[in-house]
């Protein structure tokens, strides 16, 4: 028999004193010895008091991890699910702070079309659903390719994949893709062939594609070519693409250098 979860959470939207004690509670679960130096992901959330921001607690350090070093730089960006906008003026914030001069362009995909209205400089809206191909083709020719993209939409498994598939490629070479919320993978049948879990563990077999031997029937593809590594997290699939350099492949695959004792 299967038992229901208990998932606690948080709505924070004001000054009362039981606001400011939520505050302190999460403060303690998100910061730490580790990462008090590289929070400020995490501070813009507990301080926000603007439109609200929906994140689990575990994905601010994955956050960090990954996204700094763009950081003061020229990015595009692109999260799917603008929910209540606090996100989108986060990244907006995050990414902008070290060098106002940064050109920030931070793009948001949602079903509602009273999302519009979270639109300002730098923030541009697009209404349509992540599971339908043509809109995100068109999408594609509106947008420059990305660095970064969050998928926070619907967490629905199909969509999640169809958003992959239409997606990845228009990422630039040494960006990320980020699904999150895969947790909707585990809320059906366990190890469901449809489920998003299952299908990224298959991009694992194309990540070693070129490993394969000659009769097996697993061949490498562009995402053999394109990825350089994939992170499971709690909650996340973070995939970091790269062309892969073909020398390693095509010229010299291992080396042994210096002595060899017998």
């Amino acid at each position: 028999m299967k038992t229901k979860i208990n998932r606690n959470t948080f709505m924070i939207n004001g000054d009362s004193e039981e606001d400011n004690k939520k505050r302190e509670i999460i403060k303690n679960i998100l910061i730490n010895e580790e990462n008090k130096n590289k929070s400020d992901l995490h501070n813009y959330f507990l301080n926000n008091k603007e439109e609200a921001i929906y994140k689990h607690l575990p994905y601010f350090d994955i956050y960090e991890k990954h996204f700094s070093k763009y950081r003061g730089k020229d990015i595009n960006l692109l999260e799917i699910g603008v929910g209540y906008g606090g996100s989108l003026k986060m990244w907006k914030n995050y990414f902008s702070k070290l060098n106002p001069n940064a050109k920030v362009n931070i793009y948001g995909i949602d079903k509602k079309e009273r999302c519009r209205k979270f639109e300002e400089d730098g923030i541009k809206i697009f209404i349509g659903s992540q599971s339908d191909r043509e809109f995100l083709r068109r999408l594609k020719n509106e947008i420059p390719k990305l660095d970064i993209l969050i998928d926070d939409g619907g967490h629905i498994p199909e969509e999640q994949i169809i958003t992959f598939e239409e997606m990845f490629e228009h990422i630039n070479n040494g960006g990320l893709y980020f699904c999150e919320d895969i947790y909707t993978s585990y809320w059906n049948d366990y190890k469901n062939k449809s489920s998003f879990i299952e299908y990224a563990k298959k991009l694992i077999d194309y990540l070693n594609a070129y490993w394969s031997l000659k009769g097996d029937d697993l061949n490498a593809n562009y995402f053999t070519d394109f990825v350089y590594s994939m992170h499971f997290y709690d909650g996340i699939v973070a995939i970091e693409k790269k062309l892969r350099d073909k020398r390693y492949i095509d010229i010299c695959q291992q080396a042994s250098i210096g002595k060899l004792y017998k």
